[in-house]
């Protein structure tokens, strides 16, 4: 038997989804090989879940536990665990993890900087502009430059917090300032991307190469795929996506290739809009994206034959015992 820390939590709006996608890894993960601890972050520091109880702990607690713990299953959505502060700190400390390098989930949780590395890579994204936080900013040039409708974003946040869809040059300032105060690294305004949303994720085989699961087309009557839609059953999810197997195939492919391009490991999810098989376009990635029962990925996994058991045992040995 093996031990391994699974965290949960974190500091940011998503804590509530975290703790419901960590419970889904404890529920199913195989105990016949792995004895997990429930470590939860919140604002006030790192708590190990031990028979019900909760117990003050930190890295260096973690480390000395006679447990001896092989790695860290990373379930943080969010700051710390989806920005790379979490695993900047496991990776000092020399502690394994489940998801890609501190500088690569830095990276992918800043959508500005992901969609203009994306970019400058040949890769299919919107058009963009950044706001900084401060930053002077007129509505005529940005609406010249990007268009109507278009998507005002916090650059860092997930689960659709903070995002605006705008269809109006009157409505814009109010989308910016709404965005602006999720977080403080800005917001990025996107072009509108047309077509039909879908979602693949991409997880190591069992040779440790990425490969895609099965694609999910997502439908909602909401101006787009925000917070209610995915977490208050305002959408409709088709697992597996009923397209050509080759529109599948090239989602498939695109989504490995923003997997690799991004230096992502484990588990990850990318989304996109596409029109047709050779018409794609990157939305963004989710480096730890939702885990819950309710979740996409473990609906992907079953379409493609994997069972929960089975997807959380290949994450740990492709990541942590690799």
């Amino acid at each position: 038997m093996q031990a391994l820390i699974v965290f949960t939590g974190g500091t940011s709006g998503e804590a509530e989804i975290s703790r419901k996608s960590a419970a889904m890894v404890m529920a199913n993960i195989d105990r016949t090989r792995f004895t997990p601890t429930l470590v939860h972050i919140n604002e006030d520091g790192w708590f190990a879940e031990i028979e019900g109880e909760l117990t003050s702990t930190d890295l260096t607690k973690l480390k000395a536990d006679p447990a001896n713990y092989i790695g860290a299953f990373v379930m943080v959505h969010g700051t710390p665990g989806e920005d790379g502060k979490l695993q900047a700190d496991l990776e000092a400390a020399g502690v394994t993890h489940s998801t890609g390098n501190a500088d690569a989930m830095a990276m992918t949780f800043h959508k500005g900087r992901t969609t203009a590395f994306l970019a400058e890579r040949g890769l299919p994204v919107a058009k963009s502009i950044e706001i900084m936080n401060g930053a002077s900013w007129d509505a005529s040039d940005l609406i010249a430059a990007i268009g109507l409708p278009c998507f005002v974003k916090p650059n860092e946040t997930g689960s659709s917090i903070g995002i605006s869809k705008v269809l109006k040059s009157e409505n814009l300032a109010d989308a910016v300032n709404k965005a602006m105060a999720v977080g403080n690294s800005g917001v990025v305004v996107e072009s509108f991307l047309s077509g039909r949303e879908f979602t693949s994720g991409v997880i190591p085989d069992a040779s440790g190469m990425p490969t895609a699961l099965p694609v999910t087309e997502i439908r909602t009557h909401r101006e787009f795929f925000d917070f209610e839609a995915k977490y208050a059953g305002e959408s409709e999810e088709i697992t597996p996506a009923e397209i050509s197997s080759e529109w599948t195939e090239q989602l498939q492919a695109m989504a490995i290739e923003v997997y690799r391009a991004t230096g992502m490991r484990g588990l990850a999810r990318v989304d996109m809009m596409s029109k047709a098989p050779d018409h794609i376009h990157i939305i963004e990635i989710n480096a730890v994206p939702g885990f819950s029962e309710a979740s996409i990925i473990p609906k992907q996994a079953a379409a493609s034959g994997l069972s929960k058991m089975e997807l959380i045992s290949r994450i740990i040995e492709q990541t942590i015992l690799a």
